[in-house]
């Protein structure tokens, strides 16, 4: 089936028949012709070469996503919730796996782009602004999502990470912790800084000594919850009383750790996340966290890409900062 035996039937010409393929803005045509149009394509059951549209200056209707989606189940959700309103909005999805490596997220930008996809949604682990401004000089539209760049000139949607991590430390302050151990994110990323400056500011707005000691480094993985919270136990079980971990996958990591070494949860030790997966309101305890907006942040990141491509200026740099919430669920418990 091709366009011509489309306007043949429809009784227009080939360049009607993409003009409503195509759906250009300011294009006027006859309400009564469109209609003509789409009959004849639902008729023949036409489907369009979106790959030979894009070759012609049009739009293929597909958006490239890069997200390290195997490293931690947030950006899972996040992917699915991308995915959901591209779908409803009319636009497929190509999900690319970046493992948290930047090689693997340059390579995954080469293919996308040459499979001309209309844009590229990135939650990257370590681009620089050299990288995005490269992309925006040819023309090629990026949004970060749950990340940021420092000064490149590319939207970014992501969660208010240090409101959140004050909101996770604050609450463990109320519940009379005064020792309260930080498992961070990595420190290359956005989230990763802004989490351990969320605690940091929170324990001096509190005038409560900063324990270096008690601050270990980790990734998001599971692996790493649960090694930094060993070297916790190690450096003395009496320093601290709770463990705020910059997100779910660590603190169930630090929750398996504390059980290897006979204790309980929230009898012995404290524990909250960052996140809300859905399987912290199913664990054994029930994880206290601090929620992200999935579903929100999805939303604004695809708004953000439509407002890109559309004829309006672009939005150069622009944050959409999306607030957090407390989670309250048996993981913490008050210490007197």
């Amino acid at each position: 089936m091709t366009i011509r035996e489309v306007a043949k039937r429809a009784g227009v010409s080939i360049s009607t028949v993409s003009r409503v393929l195509n759906e250009r803005p300011n294009d006027y045509m006859r309400e009564d012709t469109r209609e003509k149009v789409l009959q004849a394509i639902e008729e023949l059951n036409y489907i369009p070469d979106r790959r030979a549209q894009s070759l012609r200056g049009g739009k293929t209707g597909i958006i490239g996503l890069i997200a390290p989606i195997r490293l931690n189940p947030f950006y899972v959700e996040l992917s699915y919730a991308i995915e959901n309103v591209c779908y409803k909005e009319g636009y497929g999805i190509l999900v690319c796996n970046s493992k948290g490596d930047i090689n693997r997220e340059r390579t995954y930008i080469d293919l996308l782009v040459r499979q001309k996809v209309d844009g590229i949604i990135i939650t990257t682990a370590g681009l620089k602004k050299g990288d995005l401004d490269e992309l925006i000089s040819r023309g090629i539209t990026v949004i970060l999502a749950d990340e940021d760049v420092l000064e490149a000139n590319t939207p970014a949607v992501f969660a208010n990470n240090h409101l959140g991590a004050c909101q996770a430390t604050q609450y463990l302050i109320d519940l009379e912790h005064e020792r309260i151990a930080f498992i961070t994110g990595p420190l290359t990323v956005l989230s990763g800084r802004d989490r351990l400056k969320g605690y940091l500011d929170t324990l001096k707005k509190n005038s409560l000594e900063v324990d270096k000691s008690i601050i270990k480094k980790g990734n998001y993985t599971y692996s790493k919850g649960y090694s930094a919270t060993q070297k916790l136990m190690r450096g003395g079980e009496g320093k601290f009383t709770a463990i705020f971990c910059c997100n779910d996958l660590m603190a169930f990591g630090a929750i398996r750790a504390l059980q290897d070494n006979g204790k309980k949860i929230p009898q012995d030790y404290s524990i909250i996340g960052f996140d809300d997966m859905y399987f912290s309101s199913i664990s054994n305890p029930q994880l206290t966290t601090v929620a992200q907006p999935v579903d929100k942040m999805a939303l604004k990141v695809f708004k953000a890409f439509k407002r890109e491509i559309s004829d309006r200026p672009p939005l150069k740099k622009v944050h959409v900062l999306l607030d957090t919430k407390l989670v309250i669920r048996e993981s913490c418990r008050k210490l007197r």
